[in-house]
């Protein structure tokens, strides 16, 4: 059949005069076609009319320049020229140099000036290049790699010294959080152009005051655009900047391919950065595989795998924490069968998000899911901090920390009712494993042979030729390490031709970088028994032995109060207000059934197998730091004293450097703290941690001669092969070390795995990506609109309105920490931000009101803030409004709010039934205190910004000036309106007695902070408050305590 329309299917128009014409049946040709066109737009009758605009569009022209710039392989190049072209999404693989074309990129748009041609008018401005949601040590960095390009540029060019000496300041300038209230500063920075880099609150209230115009930005370069969001500051500014300037462009850039999540996440971002093109370069990209494996023929671009093998009771220990991790997932899917997702599996519990991912998971529900369930993810977290901890830490450290954790399940008592906290997985038979092989591998005895000078001069028995020491066993990588160490010192000895780079050494955590210096200072060679040398870093261990002694008194001592503190509150245990752990017979596996089969009391026999372990001589022996034993302490000592005197002839080196710490330069301290002492780079060998964020550089600014991965790690192997590839002719020799049949390769695995999957979906996306035809104003997420809600009628003295006319709101310049500003722009309101000293939302003349999520609701009222806000919108105001807004991911309910606590603490039932009445009862008393308050209940963002589209639907738009002089006083206002006061420090000054609501502003006006305060002699106070204010203000700060 036919897609055209034919004589017999006859299609008539009623509405339409005449027919519709038809294409003429001559030949088509493009002379013809085009000539039809022209006819047909002259406007004949029943035609489909066509609108075409004869405005000029603006075009921007960049001066042709030539620069230098720090992209030494092509697939950058080719980003580069691409990103320069094109506006669009570009997303990078995790290390391959995201931050260097960010660079590059920003240095080349951020020329002096730039023409627009609109017609046949030409006008220059100044380039102002925009840089949002960069983190601060990334600025740091890209300030000095901008600075560096600046002096090439300037040094390839010819200019002379004397210009280069006006140039030490960085292309990209910063405009801090702290210039908020400083609008001279920043309009300046605006009017200087080049790049900048500034926060997104205060870009976006600069665009709504004009301080800044779009028309008079170049240009919007986003970094971490996957987190930008729908209704985030990045997404306000764009919208912004789009809607006012035609000519502009933005890019976006990202790193982090597995962020980019849900249903269609290219077309989301897209839609939000107002982007039209994406692309996508992974490390499998042809051009990036092709460059990075070009050498690797050769052996000195080849990286050596260095597989350690976990000591067996290592191996033990992680099969037996698996399997708790493995049985505590099956129980949390058992509880929860409507809330499990496909990657609730133990393929991906080694991903290091897994807790996370699963507890947003549960996010919606968790305030109605069980006891135990929350228990449950607080275990799995448990014991993959656990898992990771076997590999990292030393024997001594993760047998504290196993024991911290048996301790730490004892029953506590909250509020006065006691209650069972212990974790359901310490049931198992296979917790008992972790905790008898922790132990053994750290404070195990061991039968050794005495020394020679011993077996001669004390024992003559052959029985007795031996003695007891410690295992104090040593993490298998520690030897490895000391090895590979060695070989690269033996390898620059004999080498004729010495490189000159230091040795770096790479680990994930700064714990671990301490750990390894103090290991390598006390790491030495001795030969075993067989003859085979070795290298042991038994010193290391004996010192952490003497720290294990001091972290026991103190465990002990906190472990009878706990005990004592746990059995006063059992004698006044209420079984109402207690909540029971639910397990099955996951965690029982072999064990006694339980003892009665009555409904109430399921589960009783897990919580009794938990009983028994804390309790009489179960709980002494199985649960309490095992105590050392002085004679076996001092024989590991003087074991130690002897092979140091055999290597040294000093046998008080031990004595002597057992407190000394191995120097880690931190830069919170002064330099003068450290000692300075120069070594050759040669000699140097430098510890640092994985970052994502500051590594990018790294190896350019220190180029080592020898790489040493303790740790893998996915980012810094990109790294690592980029640098080889960028220095093919002295490339650094790489070591990477990992414990092999071990969580740490499957982990790594994983994140690999995970990453080429990421792509391979944006890729198939990308393949099916259709044209995106939208408004800005549409959404489905609201539901009323403008013209549903302004009055058309003129009747009774009501104003006539359309749904053109301009609606505008006040709001605080402190309110766009919060999304509801950009979704009262997105729903057709004007946004005028101003420092406002009374409530956050202007609405109108009479309407005010002051914004509360929970979270600031409840600590509002526990400092009282919300009563004096009140007062002044009452004061000032025919209709004082709180608006009370709920999360829209949790329950429209104070129940899931409940439960916020400090971190560290676990909640209980009762404790959580507490705070929701206490919630209420706030609430009640300050409607009992303000008879006249209006409280809107908001179960989202959107909600709330049609609310106030409702709101405003018959009342007069809100006056600017009106709305900054209510509650100010005019002796301390300034041009910019308001100050803004930190309210906290105000709040423990209207503590003081003497000091009241009417007088605390002449302390504000005259005092910088509550130090200065503090040290006010009393005739100073006097100026400020009076005589008798001042009298007990000044008796209440100088009195003595005892």
């Amino acid at each position: 059949m036919s897609l055209f329309v034919e004589d017999e299917d006859s299609y008539v128009d009623r509405n339409s005069p005449s027919p519709p014409a038809e294409l003429p049946p001559v030949e088509i040709s493009v002379e013809k076609t085009q000539a039809y066109y022209a006819q047909q737009a002259q406007g004949n009758d029943g035609n489909i009319p066509v609108v075409r605009s004869n405005e000029a569009e603006t075009i921007p022209v960049y001066e042709s320049k030539e620069i230098c710039c720090t992209l030494p392989l092509r697939f950058y190049q080719e980003i580069t020229e691409t990103m320069l072209t094109h506006d669009g999404l570009l997303v990078l693989g995790r290390g391959l140099g995201c931050d260097m074309v960010t660079v590059n990129l920003l240095y080349a748009l951020s020329s002096p000036s730039v023409s627009l041609q609109h017609g046949n008018i030409t006008q220059k401005k100044r380039s102002l290049v925009i840089l949002l949601n960069a983190r601060d040590d990334e600025i740091v960095k890209m300030k000095e790699a901008l600075l560096e390009l600046q002096w090439m540029n300037s040094s390839h060019f010819g200019e002379t010294d004397e210009s280069l000496e006006d140039d030490w300041d960085s292309p990209l300038r910063v405009v801090s959080s702290a210039d908020l209230n400083n609008t001279t500063k920043r309009r300046l920075a605006y009017e200087k152009g080049g790049a900048l880099s500034i926060s997104s609150r205060i870009l976006v209230v600069d665009l709504l005051t004009g301080i800044i115009s779009p028309q008079d930005i170049t240009g919007i370069i986003v970094t971490h655009c996957e987190r930008v969001k729908e209704t985030s500051n990045e997404s306000f500014i764009v919208n912004l900047y789009k809607d006012g300037n035609d000519w502009g462009f933005v890019k976006a850039i990202s790193d982090e391919p597995e962020a980019f999540t849900g249903f269609t996440p290219l077309a989301t971002k897209l839609k939000v950065l107002r982007l039209s093109n994406v692309f996508l370069w992974p490390r499998f990209h042809v051009e990036v595989s092709q460059l990075l494996l070009k050498g690797s023929g050769k052996k000195t671009n080849m990286v050596t795998e260095i597989t350690v093998r976990l000591s067996s009771k290592m191996t033990k220990i992680q099969s037996a924490i698996l399997s708790c991790l493995q049985a505590c997932l099956l129980e949390l899917r058992r509880h929860n069968p409507s809330l499990e997702t496909e990657y609730w599996d133990m393929e991906n519990i080694h991903d290091k998000d897994f807790v996370l991912r699963v507890r947003l998971s549960l996010e919606s529900q968790w305030h109605r899911i069980s006891w135990t369930s929350k228990q449950l993810v607080h275990d799995i977290g448990t014991l993959k901090d656990l898992l990771s901890a076997l590999l990292t830490e030393d024997s001594l450290l993760f047998y504290q920390r196993v024991q911290g954790i048996v301790d730490a399940n004892i029953k506590s008592s909250a509020n006065g009712v006691a209650t069972s906290t212990m974790s359901p997985w310490l049931m198992m038979d296979e917790a008992t494993t972790i905790i008898a092989f922790a132990k053994e591998r750290a404070l195990g005895k061991v039968s050794v042979k005495k020394s020679s000078e011993q077996r001669n001069e004390l024992f003559t028995d052959a029985d007795e030729q031996s003695e007891l020491v410690y295992n104090l066993e040593e993490l298998p990588k520690w030897e490895q390490l000391a090895m590979v160490i060695d070989d690269i010192m033996h390898e620059r000895s004999v080498e004729a031709v010495k490189s000159e780079g230091p040795i770096l050494l790479m680990c994930a955590l700064e714990k671990t970088a301490r750990q390894l210096s103090a290991v390598l200072a006390d790491s030495r060679k001795k030969e075993n028994v067989s003859g085979k040398c070795i290298y042991t870093s038994r010193r290391f261990m004996v010192k952490q032995l003497r720290k294990y002694l001091e972290w026991k008194s103190i465990t002990t001592l906190t472990r009878e109060l706990t005990l004592q503190f746990a059995n006063d509150a059992a004698e006044n245990e209420s079984e109402e207000l207690t909540e029971k752990l639910n397990t099955s017979k996951t965690f029982t596996r072999g064990k006694d059934g339980p003892q009665s089969k009555r409904r109430r009391t399921r589960g009783a026999a897990a919580v009794a197998s938990v009983s028994r372990l804390y309790s009489g001589s179960s709980y002494e022996k199985n649960a309490t730091a095992q105590d050392l034993e002085d004679d076996i302490v001092l024989t590991v000592e003087n074991r130690l004293k002897n092979d140091l005197k055999a290597e040294s002839g000093d046998e008080n080196e031990l004595d002597e450097n057992q407190n000394d710490d191995v120097m880690i330069f931190d830069v919170k301290k002064k330099s003068d703290d450290y000692p300075i002492e120069h070594i050759d780079k040669f000699n140097q060998i430098i510890i640092e941690t994985y970052d994502d964020h500051t590594n990018e550089f790294l190896l350019q600014e220190l180029s080592p001669a020898y790489i040493i991965m303790y740790e893998p790690d996915l980012s810094f192997i990109r790294r690592v092969e980029i640098y080889q590839a960028i220095n093919p002719t002295s490339p650094a020799k790489a070591f990477f070390m990992y414990y092999g049949t071990s969580v740490e390769e499957q982990s790594h695995l994983l994140r690999i795995k995970n990453e080429k999957q990421s792509f391979t979906r944006l890729i198939k996306e990308k393949a099916g990506l259709g044209k995106l035809f939208s408004s800005e104003h549409e959404s489905w997420k609201f539901h009323l609109k403008k013209s549903h809600v302004v009055n058309t009628r003129i009747a009774g003295g009501a104003d006539f309105r359309t749904e053109t006319d301009e609606m505008q709101v006040v709001v605080d310049s402190r309110e766009f920490n919060s999304s509801l500003p950009k979704l009262l722009y997105r729903v057709g309101i004007k946004v005028v931000p101003c420092m406002l000293t009374v409530g956050d939302y202007i609405l109108s003349p009479k309407i005010c009101v002051e914004r509360k999520a929970i979270p600031d609701l409840i600590s509002s009222f526990k400092s009282g803030r919300l009563y004096q806000q009140c007062e002044q919108m009452f004061r000032y105001y025919e209709l004082p409004t709180l608006l009370i807004e709920f999360d829209e991911s949790k329950s429209f309910s104070f129940e899931p709010f409940a439960e916020l606590r400090p971190p560290g603490l676990k909640a209980n039932i009762t404790s959580s039934r507490l705070s929701k009445q206490e919630i209420q009862l706030k609430i009640t008393e300050l409607l009992v205190s303000f008879p006249k308050l209006k409280v809107l209940w908001s179960y989202s963002p959107y909600e709330t910004a049609q609310i106030f589209l409702e709101l405003k639907a018959n009342q007069h738009e809100p006056n600017v000036n009106d709305a900054l002089e209510k509650g100010v006083n005019p002796s301390i206002a300034t041009s910019d309106g308001p100050p803004m006061f930190n309210d906290d420090a105000i709040d423990v000054l209207q503590t003081i007695p003497g000091i009241t609501n009417l007088n605390y502003i002449h302390i504000v006006k005259n005092v910088l902070s509550l130090s200065e305060f503090v040290n006010l002699s009393r005739e100073q106070l006097k100026d400020m408050i009076g005589e008798e204010n001042a009298n007990k203000a000044y008796h209440f700060i100088n009195r003595r305590v005892r």
